[in-house]
């Protein structure tokens, strides 16, 4: 915060920061000095205009409000008089903040300003518009002010080869904090090599210290923060260009145990763990993009019927995609670790402009899948792809949309890195035959992120099961049954790197192949699975298993889906778990006093304790 004084000499400050270690508050602190002892115009730039009118309402507004020294010169919201703040606009004598988005060329081309303030750069478009950017535009706000100007950049780290704060960190003078050990007073940054726990029981995470190696409890954490140092690996750029990074192990408010708890839950999910490197650890996240050889991913077909779910499996997504001639649908089943199996698909032939091939539809989506014990699935959600003939797709949805099981849903696929799977729905109109006949929810799907989801899981896949006969947590599964060109279609993009004007790399997604419907139609399925499970606890995975992974009582197993050896293994040690489990039960309700039908409580294996 001394650093970002505009009394500070520095032209440039950067701050590379996980999350939980106050960066936000910087930058409010530094927005209530200049109101309040420095008085200047600001720039303050976030990634979009929305995150501009969140960033107002839920962080600037509460410090305008309640600190005394600037809510006295801060003038009040109007809409009537030009001296007068507004949403974007906080106007004081000598100065104003101005909010504006990195998606908006408008808001960063006007007037000459001393000050500006790069909030979450990381994750800025590389162009705005069509005029270039963003980033440049809004230091260019700066020249007339050239010797004087304050420019200062905040963010979480993004992707490797295409992450601003990364490399303006390397840019500056690369300070760390160094803590002292309680126990050999050696000084050092805290890195998460160190950090080190019995695996399973991160409870026990202690941070062995470079120099004795001597663990440290985190309640020492508190005494080493009070004594640490900023150390500048190029002290001569302290005062031109001082760069912090900073981590969560630092952070007063998570203990070390948490963080270590965080890396066991995210070891096995490539989008937890991105969100732990990037989030904790506070470093740039390096994915991998490359897919498989189809001809690989085809020797890696297993003996198990299709068309039947397999053990193991929790839940089943169906995707559609519109082509001119045809639809083609998929079903995958997917576990809690988004382990990917292939269940079904198949082809519609007919004009999609056409009813017929609708109606062919209609039956698809009504049908279940049954599983090794005889019970029958529906997909817990149909994702129809938009980006052909949207308003027919529309009218479909519309049609089903009183259905509550499976949802039906019209989806948009979004070329863009950082989108979620399933963003958040608009309205659209549907339109037949020139006429307005009602409305419907668009999904957005974030296709970028997930493409590179399916490609790990296909190197997974790729890697194959281990000498015990188990795969890798998260593969991709496909039954012997598929042909050789259902998996050119599936390894049909690639991910095409190009260097930026800016020196940056640019990544996107690109065709390789004429046809790529597989691979559309597994990337949907994923979405679709993200999106029912978004928010998912530890306790609600838990029961999901309980309901679908053991047998219901006096089932008898479907054996044609058990013919793989390794298939025959989990069927019978999920039947051995469901008699122990019937046993225990038994022991408890024999101790237990009867209960009332309203108190029992639905264990999941289609049977209630006392019955």
């Amino acid at each position: 915060m001394e650093a970002c004084g505009v009394t500070h000499p520095s032209r440039r400050v950067t701050l590379l920061a996980s999350a939980q270690v106050g960066k936000t508050n910087v930058e409010l602190n530094v927005l209530g000095q200049i109101i309040d002892e420095t008085p200047c115009k600001v720039l303050f730039v976030v990634p979009s205009l929305d995150e501009a009118g969140a960033f107002n309402r839920e962080k600037l507004e509460p410090l305008l409000s309640n600190t005394p020294a600037v809510k006295a010169r801060v003038k009040p919201l109007t809409s009537r008089d030009e001296t007068g703040s507004t949403t974007r606009v906080k106007k004081f004598p000598g100065g104003q903040i101005e909010l504006t988005g990195a998606n908006s060329s408008k808001g960063l081309q006007m007037r000459s300003v001393p000050v500006v303030m790069l909030d979450e750069i990381a994750e800025f478009p590389f162009d705005v518009d069509g005029r270039g950017d963003p980033v440049a535009m809004a230091e260019a706000r700066t020249m007339a002010f050239t010797g004087r100007e304050k420019i200062i950049a905040v963010s979480t780290p993004g992707t490797k080869g295409s992450c601003r704060i990364t490399a303006r960190y390397e840019e500056g003078s690369r300070a760390l904090f160094h803590v002292a050990c309680p126990h050999c007073d050696h000084r050092q940054p805290l890195i998460f090599d160190n950090l080190r726990w019995p695996t399973g029981e991160p409870a026990k995470a202690e941070y062995h210290c470079a120099g004795c190696g001597a663990g440290i409890n985190h309640r020492a954490k508190a005494d080493m923060l009070a004594n640490g140092v900023w150390v500048h690996e190029r002290p001569e750029l302290a005062e031109i260009h001082p760069s912090y990074r900073i981590n969560a192990l630092y952070s007063p408010f998570v203990p070390w145990s948490w963080i270590a708890d965080q890396r066991e839950k995210s070891a096995d999910d490539p989008v937890k763990d991105k969100v732990f490197t990037q989030q904790v650890k506070g470093e740039a996240h390096e994915p991998r993009y490359d897919v498989p050889a189809h001809e690989t991913l085809w020797r890696r077909r297993e003996a198990w019927s299709a068309k039947r779910i397999p053990p193991g499996c929790l839940f089943l997504t169906l995707a559609v995609d519109v082509q001119g001639d045809r639809l083609e649908w998929g079903v995958y089943a997917f576990d809690r670790h988004f382990g990917q199996w292939w269940i079904d698909g198949g082809i519609l032939d007919g004009d999609p402009n056409l009813d017929p091939v609708w109606l062919d539809m209609d039956e698809v989506i009504g049908r279940k899948w049954r599983d090794a014990w005889g019970r029958e699935w529906a997909p817990e959600a149909v994702g129809v792809d938009s980006s052909y003939l949207p308003q027919r797709v529309y009218a479909y949805a519309r049609r089903h949309a009183h259905r509550a099981s499976p949802r039906v849903m019209a989806l948009d696929g979004r070329p863009k890195w950082g989108e979620p799977p399933v963003g958040k729905s608009s309205p659209q109109d549907v339109d037949y035959q020139g006429r307005k006949i009602g409305m419907v929810q668009l999904w957005p799907v974030g296709t970028w992120d997930l493409k590179t989801e399916v490609a790990s899981a296909l190197r997974l896949t790729e890697m194959g099961p281990d000498a015990s006969g188990t795969w890798p947590k998260g593969a991709m599964r496909f039954p012997q049954a598929l042909a050789i060109d259902f998996f050119e279609q599936l390894t049909a993009e690639a991910c095409k790197v190009t260097e930026t004007r800016g020196g940056f790399e640019s990544r996107m997604w690109v065709k390789i192949r004429a046809r790529n419907e597989q691979w559309d139609l597994a990337v949907y399925c994923r979405a679709l699975a993200r999106h029912a499970t978004v928010g998912f606890s530890d306790a609600e995975w838990a029961a999901l298993e309980r309901e679908r992974l053991g047998p219901p009582e006096a089932a008898q197993a479907d054996l044609a889906a058990l013919w793989a050896p390794d298939l025959k293994a989990q069927a019978q040690a999920a039947v051995e778990a469901q008699a122990l489990e019937t046993e225990r039960r038994a022991s408890q309700v024999q101790a237990a006093p009867p209960r009332a039908a309203e108190e029992r409580l639905f264990d999941g294996a289609e049977d209630f304790w006392g019955d």
